[in-house]
């Protein structure tokens, strides 16, 4: 009997004690019930995740009533995601001296957890619904970013870095009209330290529309004479003339006559050199000068005494130049080489390989213009190494008088208003839109951008940034209407091809690929564009 009621005693006791203590651990907040007596968790809303104090106006001790606890348990939101996004539980503590009373449990909702591509959206606002002054101030959202450089040669892959989705949100008109103003864009990118210069640019799409739908587009940007607004660059100028035995007497006094022309029109804080190369470069400064009367006339003395002869070797004249060692920051670096490109000597003299190393060494340090006359011309090596370089190649049909045209194309490209330029073009345009890299904004001269459109194309957008010379990032940005375009005969699509065929050349330069040699031939045939040196220079 005593046995008996020990044992008695002992079963209450140690009952007793295991409600005391889930009592209590209830009360610290430790456990739940439900984890006693349900074999089976619920998805529970809270997420402990310490203590956090709120920020609060008041003073220190007005303040002691809003701190909050935030608790977690190890149960999930939703048992279907894959991010187990739980939210946040809130217990006020010490709330007696608090005018902000508890609010009850259940008062908070925790919204369903976001999943990852969510997460990832750009927030939009509706252009429609802002008022003038705020559309004035906010960037344009052009859509669909492209990141590869590489363009698919089917013409309809997508782009391998990713495009982002944006969106345009209302019609934008052609931008050619002086009495436009800036608030007919709706500017929604987010804010950042940019300059506007769409006002100082005149822009004109041109569109060509074939018989399916698809078609190819132009948009030509060129500088109005208000762009003096913007303070011209200081600029170095490198003159690389060759002199060797296969360039003949008259082109040589062409070549001599156009750079001494160009260097007279210099401005006074431009900085010149001038190499003469023929089997190696023959400086004249050693360094970069001021176009000063006295260099002037030195330079004018040194030209006038080359003679032709011997063989040609442009990679000593070009290669100490493009080395980021010799660029000044904050000023182009414009190289002009006046050849008629048949190397034959030298350290490096294979003409596809001459192209590579120039490019690979030069990393944008400089831009490289090629300039050649008559016939007979390597001009697989001075286009390329234009292209390849951000630099445009100029060809004149005859030597008589190409000295003039030398300097016009020195000219056209000296004045340079915005530098370093980088572009966005909406949708899935990017993949095959040329050329893939902008040279810089020069102001005498029209910078045009080709791409390509299918049927549901409605919208264009092209949105333009670089560096003007006070280092202050500048963007244009456009967005026209196709069925507003001005229509373009079919020498669009050639040359569009031709954009194409050389940005492909570019890179069958620096990677030989008979698929990418292939495709040069299709587009080639397709459009009636000539290419004469493919054969004999990319084997």
């Amino acid at each position: 009997m005593n046995h008996t009621r020990k044992t008695y005693f002992i079963v209450i006791s140690v009952v007793l004690s295991l409600i005391v203590h889930a009592i209590i651990f209830a009360v610290s907040g430790d456990i739940s019930f439900r984890s006693i007596f349900l074999q089976e968790l619920k998805p529970s809303r809270y997420l402990k995740m310490g203590s956090v104090s709120l920020n609060s106006p008041e003073t220190e001790n007005q303040a002691v009533g809003r701190k909050a606890q935030l608790i977690r348990s190890d149960e999930t939101i939703n048992k279907n995601s894959s991010q187990n996004f739980q939210g946040p539980k809130i217990r006020y503590e010490d709330l007696r001296n608090s005018p902000v009373k508890p609010p009850p449990p259940d008062s908070f909702k925790i919204p369903k957890a976001p999943s990852v591509s969510t997460l990832q959206k750009i927030i939009e606002a509706d252009g429609d619904k802002l008022v003038k002054e705020r559309l004035r101030v906010n960037r344009l959202i052009v859509p669909k970013i492209a990141r590869s450089d590489s363009p698919s040669l089917s013409g309809d892959g997508g782009s391998a870095g990713g495009p982002i989705e944006l969106k345009l949100r209302i019609p934008f008109p052609l931008r050619s009209s002086p009495d436009l103003p800036p608030a007919t864009v709706a500017r929604l990118l987010p804010e950042e330290d940019l300059s506007m210069i769409d006002s100082l640019m005149d822009v004109r799409l041109f569109k060509f529309t074939e018989p399916d739908g698809n078609g190819f587009f132009q948009i030509d940007i060129t500088p109005r004479k208000k762009v003096s607004a913007l303070k011209p660059f200081t600029k170095d100028v490198v003159f690389c003339i060759d002199s060797s035995g296969s360039i003949s007497k008259e082109k040589l006094d062409e070549f001599r006559d156009g750079v001494l022309k160009s260097i007279r029109k210099m401005n006074p804080d431009d900085r010149m050199e001038i190499i003469s190369f023929k089997h190696k470069a023959f400086p004249l400064f050693g360094g970069l000068r001021n176009p000063t009367a006295e260099n002037i006339k030195l330079a004018d003395e040194f030209l006038s005494k080359l003679k032709r002869s011997g063989s040609t070797n442009i990679y000593s004249a070009v290669e100490p130049f493009v080395n980021e060692k010799f660029k000044t920051p904050d000023r182009p670096l414009l190289i002009f080489l006046a050849s008629d490109g048949n190397v034959n000597t030298g350290e490096v003299f294979d003409s596809r390989t001459l192209v590579n190393e120039i490019s690979n060494r030069n990393h944008d340090n400089a831009s490289i213009f090629t300039f050649g006359s008559g016939r007979d011309k390597n001009s697989f090596l001075l286009d390329l190494l234009a292209y390849r370089n951000r630099g445009r190649s100029f060809s004149a049909q005859e030597s008589e008088n190409s000295g003039i045209a030398l300097e016009n194309f020195i000219g056209d490209v000296s004045g340079i208003a915005v530098m370093d330029l980088d572009y966005q073009v909406s949708g899935n345009l990017s993949e095959l839109t040329f050329p893939k890299k902008l040279p810089h904004l020069y102001a005498n001269h029209t910078l045009s951008v080709y791409g390509k459109f299918t049927p549901e194309t409605e919208e264009l957008g092209l949105r333009i940034t670089g560096i003007d010379s006070l280092g202050v990032k500048q963007e244009l940005v456009f967005a026209g209407n196709l069925d507003d375009a001005f229509e373009a005969d079919e020498q669009l699509p050639k040359k569009w091809a031709l954009q194409y065929i050389y940005n492909l050349y570019s890179r069958l330069t620096a990677n030989y690929d008979e698929v990418l040699k292939m495709e040069i031939y299709r587009t080639a045939s397709k459009y009636g564009v000539d290419v004469p040196y493919i054969d004999k220079y990319l084997k």
